[in-house]
């Protein structure tokens, strides 16, 4: 006990005491709060005995330092011992274990066994599905953070189990909404990024659906365990119609108030025309196009900015949803990387996700790479784009129609440390879907660059990335 002490003193002995010359103290590199965390552990151990339940914060927290250093297997033992002393202290199935079990989760993701992850995440849902006390916002958090780790598994988890995590992320979003609807009220704006959240999952769903494989049979199933299959016309429209239902949900909620957002609903209009879009429905999108521009205005948008937006055709479905024009325009600024130095052009930015899933995104907010600061594995392109066009192709080994993508495309260069083919990246470039670049609210012909960040592994996958 005197050495562990000592062990402690000698660590706070060796930094300058800052406050009393007006210095602040340095801080302490990784090892050094480890090794005081284990000697604090140690200390409190010896005196308050080994399933004292004071021991699971300090516990807890030097598990958190092992997972930073890469020592997941100290941490799941750190991990388990803090979950038995909670269970022995207040019972089997306790809300305080919840945290514990989520951290758990997220080791084991690190370890890569997500084998022993899915158990856990199973029995998490289990624990909010039918153990908990409360129903309240920190339950909406803790089943998105759940439904997003189910994101990251469809991600990093073997191919065969793809389908089932996006079966459980959508399925626990719902919850999350429906917990929400009851916590907030249906008409509440904390509702929008979840909803917006599931609206990208579906998009994910019908990129799935399309590229084939056994993601695809999942998804076209008539029941788990059944070899019965959907057409994936069937499924695709499903999706297209599920959307649509999500976006209505959307209007309702600011349409509802007591004092009815006029730019949020012009807004939705813009991802309604986008929805539109990505299902191939060029008609409709553009009269919602059309209408959204001409409700901005009446809500008293300026023209100039208006128009601002539309000019220059994005990558669709968008990142998040805007329901301020003014927020959505320093988004697109924000987004826009320059490449050179004098006269430097501009460029639109895309990041994909993983090689489980190429040319999308990432749906797990927060977790993109969309930035000028990356500076290392894009390709540089240039296209055009003739308004909201609609071209037929070979995709995925089937002949298919698409709406607003690339009609001409030129690679301009790339930073990739294993070159591919020029015809590889070009078919990457041609799987995305833009808004079209809009004048007045009528689509109209556009020339633009793209930076495109490609993710670890997707060239060496299989090309795909929209229906």
């Amino acid at each position: 006990m005197k050495k562990r002490l000592a062990a402690v003193l000698l660590i706070f002995l060796a930094s300058p005491i800052g406050p009393v010359y007006g210095q602040f103290e340095p801080a302490l590199d990784s090892l050094d709060e480890l090794a005081l965390s284990r000697a604090l552990l140690d200390g409190q151990q010896d005196r308050f005995g080994p399933m004292d339940s004071r021991l699971v914060e300090p516990l807890e927290q030097l598990a958190d330092q092992l997972m930073l250093l890469g020592q997941f297997d100290d941490a799941h033992v750190l991990l388990d011992r803090a979950m038995q002393i909670g269970r022995v202290e207040d019972g089997l199935y306790t809300e305080t274990q919840r945290p514990l079990l989520r951290k758990k989760i997220e080791n084991f993701a690190n370890q890569g066994n997500w084998e022993s992850a899915r158990e856990s995440m199973e029995h998490l849902l289990w624990l909010y599905t039918f153990k908990s006390l409360r129903i309240d916002q920190l339950l909406i958090e803790d089943l998105l953070e759940l439904s997003r780790m189910h994101l990251r598994a469809f991600a990093e988890d073997n191919r065969s189990w793809q389908g089932y995590h996006f079966g459980q992320s959508s399925r626990i979003r719902w919850l999350a909404i429906g917990v929400a609807q009851s916590v907030w009220g249906k008409a509440d704006e904390r509702l929008v990024p979840i909803i917006y959240e599931q609206l990208r999952q579906l998009h994910l769903q019908t990129v799935a659906l399309w590229r084939g494989g056994p993601t695809s049979y999942s998804l076209r199933r008539i029941a788990p365990g059944l070899e019965i299959m959907r057409d994936r016309s069937d499924v695709n429209e499903n999706f297209y119609l599920t959307g649509l239902g999500l976006l209505d949900n959307l209007f309702s909620i600011y349409a509802e108030g007591e004092s009815p957002d006029l730019k949020a609903i012009a807004m939705t209009h813009v991802y309604l025309a986008d929805w539109h879009i990505l299902y191939n429905k060029p008609q409709v999108a553009v009269e919602a196009y059309r209408q959204a521009y001409q409700e901005l205005l009446a809500a008293g948008v300026d023209a100039t900015l208006a128009n601002e937006f539309f000019n220059q055709p994005m990558v669709i479905p968008d990142i998040e949803f805007y329901a301020s024009l003014e927020v959505a325009v320093a988004a697109q600024r924000n987004r826009m990387v320059t490449i050179g130095e004098a006269n430097s052009d501009a460029y639109l930015s895309f990041s994909e996700w993983s090689a489980a899933l190429p040319n999308v995104r990432s749906p797990i907010p927060g977790n993109t790479t969309d930035s000028a600061a990356a500076n290392s594995n894009f390709a540089l392109f240039s296209f055009q784009l003739a308004g909201v066009n609609k071209a037929s192709s070979w995709y995925s080994h089937r002949f298919s129609s698409m709406v607003s993508t690339i009609q001409q495309e030129e690679l301009l260069g790339h930073y990739l440390e294993t070159p591919p083919e020029e015809g590889q990246l070009l078919e990457k470039l041609k799987s995305l879907t833009f808004r079209p670049r809009l004048v007045d609210g009528e689509p109209r012909q556009a020339t633009g660059r793209l930076k495109y960040y490609l993710a670890k592994g997707t060239l060496s996958s299989s090309l795909g990335g929209r229906p």
